[in-house]
């Protein structure tokens, strides 16, 4: 992916990949783009720097702070050089960098050599790691961040996660799986998941942050009601603000209903007073008395 917004530098790029096999989008710097990034977790990213915008760092830092994305390798494309961004561009959290304007065998083989170079890392990063699954709890929600093949890596590892009490500590809470860092995703891989989330009963709703797999979900998933699935991370985190949301919009009214028990009730009707006692009759009175007398 490459991130450029100079015009020129831009067409530059368009006219280097154009007729190669692999897919590359060329775009400019965007929130979307930033979020685009972060779901469809690129084999190398293309940053062109201006050097006048603090973003495009704070962007990179970005990155490297999220699991899925932070060994992406990232090749920064400069205007000119500069020595102290060539001292500190690894701290800033490139990988490399090349000088403006770009030689197009050049930069595919710096780009061949980067991918090269990642994918071997991450395939030994793999065999070396205990975990498979990245279990993140807070604020109310549980997040598993998946990190190799479903059916032979990781299924295997959610069964010796998902004890009895693990799932009894975890009821009521938000769950969630972040798939962009799996490999490929079909129909076998849903299958696998949509038995995982039967694990947890009593959850209304199973999410998920699946990125490039968000269409293999949507595709292959039977139970199409109760999986939430989203592209990137921030989706998620405004779904849980809205719900957040409604629990606190609940207990408000919740206290406001202790508070005032008989608000929603009408009040009682005061009986009306009962009518006046007519004055008997003059005559009725007057014979009972003469028959006494």
């Amino acid at each position: 992916m490459a991130i450029e917004n100079d015009l020129f530098a831009s067409q530059e790029l368009e006219n280097i990949f154009q007729g190669l096999r692999q897919r590359v989008v060329i775009t400019k710097f965007t929130q979307t783009v930033k979020e685009y990034v972060k779901s469809s977790n690129p084999d190398i990213i293309l940053l062109g720097l201006s050097f006048r915008d603090k973003k495009e760092l704070e962007f990179v830092i970005e990155l490297r702070k999220d699991v899925i994305t932070q060994g992406i390798p990232i090749l920064a494309m400069i205007p000119k050089e500069d020595e102290n961004f060539v001292f500190n561009h690894k701290i800033l959290g490139f990988t490399d960098y090349m000088v403006k304007p770009l030689s197009k065998q050049a930069l595919l083989d710096r780009i061949q050599s980067l991918i090269e170079d990642y994918k071997s890392a991450e395939s030994t990063k793999t065999r070396d790691s205990m975990s498979f699954v990245a279990v993140d709890r807070s604020h109310g929600k549980v997040l598993f961040q998946c990190r190799a093949n479903l059916k032979r890596f990781v299924f295997p590892e959610f069964k010796r996660i998902f004890t009895p009490n693990f799932l009894k500590s975890i009821q009521g809470e938000h769950i969630c799986f972040d798939i962009r860092g799996v490999p490929e995703v079909g129909k076998e891989e849903v299958e696998v998941f949509e038995r995982v989330t039967k694990v947890f009963i009593g959850q209304e709703k199973i999410t998920f942050i699946a990125g490039r797999h968000m269409g293999a979900i949507i595709e292959h998933a039977v139970d199409e009601e109760r999986l939430l699935v989203f592209m990137a991370p921030n989706e998620f985190e405004d779904y849980l603000k809205v719900e957040e949301q409604k629990k606190e919009d609940l207990r408000k009214k919740e206290r406001k209903d202790k508070a005032h028990p008989m608000s929603d009730v009408l009040s009682p009707t005061t009986d009306p007073a009962p009518p006046t006692p007519t004055e008997p009759n003059k005559d009725i009175s007057t014979k009972e008395n003469n028959k006494e007398t």
